[in-house]
């Protein structure tokens, strides 16, 4: 096989390349080689000097100390904070002690609240139930005894807040709660007397009862004395109300 005379020159130059990049690689590895020995040889050098006069030796005492200066100031710092911690809980717990030490509780509750109120809401409802100008409305019934059970509510409101109170002494909480107990069934035994007066035959009826009295007015022309007498009858059965302390009233 004959090659051209360009083609050989080709030939002769990719080959001289070829072993120029081959010299070069190898003369940077052995360049980095004798590097890397120059500067191991350099630091053992280094260290042997310093070895040979001393401040190997000084440097090694200097860290030793230092670590153990390090170590001992962080357990005195530790040491600090838990007593630190000690004293600020044994603060709290002192001011909680005063704190509790000082700390009266005052009756602020009158003993004859539960009394007026109870006093003062009958009087509204009974001013209600027996108003001549409510019962000219022809929804007097109605209004009447919406009104009797919005004030009730009221005032069942306001027993709850005194027997919910911390202030309040055992002996009104006590009142308080009968109050409240007598109320509910006072309410109870109203709607059972309306139902029995109209089964006997009236049209309707509004009853507002109490420890003392009961006022009761009747949707009719006129009371005959068969009629009041009736309506005594279920009273008296249903409650220890006595006679003179039952009010009928007819609404004309």
């Amino acid at each position: 096989m004959k090659f051209t005379a360009r083609a050989r020159k080709n030939f002769a130059i990719v080959s001289l390349v070829l072993m120029l990049g081959l010299i070069g690689y190898v003369n940077y590895s052995l360049n980095q080689q004798a590097l890397l020995e120059t500067s191991s040889e350099l630091e053992k050098y280094e260290l042997t000097m310093m070895k040979e006069s001393g401040e190997l030796d000084n440097l090694l005492d200097e860290k030793a100390v230092f670590g153990e200066d390090g170590i001992e100031d962080v357990a005195e710092k530790d040491t600090v904070q838990d007593d630190s911690i000690q004293e600020a809980e044994g603060g709290i717990e002192v001011g909680e002690e005063d704190k509790s030490d000082d700390i009266v509780i005052v009756d602020s509750r009158g003993s004859s609240e539960t009394t007026e109120l109870a006093e003062a809401s009958d009087a509204e409802i009974v001013e209600t139930v027996t108003s001549k100008k409510l019962m000219k409305s022809s929804s007097y019934f109605i209004e009447s005894k919406l009104e009797r059970d919005k004030k009730r509510g009221e005032m069942v409101t306001s027993l709850n807040n005194i027997i919910n109170d911390r202030n309040t002494n055992e002996e009104m909480r006590a009142e308080a709660l009968n109050i409240k107990l007598n109320t509910i069934t006072n309410t109870e035994k109203e709607t059972f007397v309306e139902n029995m007066i109209v089964a006997k035959g009236f049209d309707d009826a509004i009853v507002y009862l109490s420890d003392q009295s009961i006022n009761i007015v009747v949707n009719s022309e006129k009371l005959t004395e068969k009629d009041v007498a009736q309506i005594v009858d279920i009273v008296k059965r249903e409650t220890d109300i006595a006679m003179d302390d039952i009010i009928i009233m007819n609404r004309k």
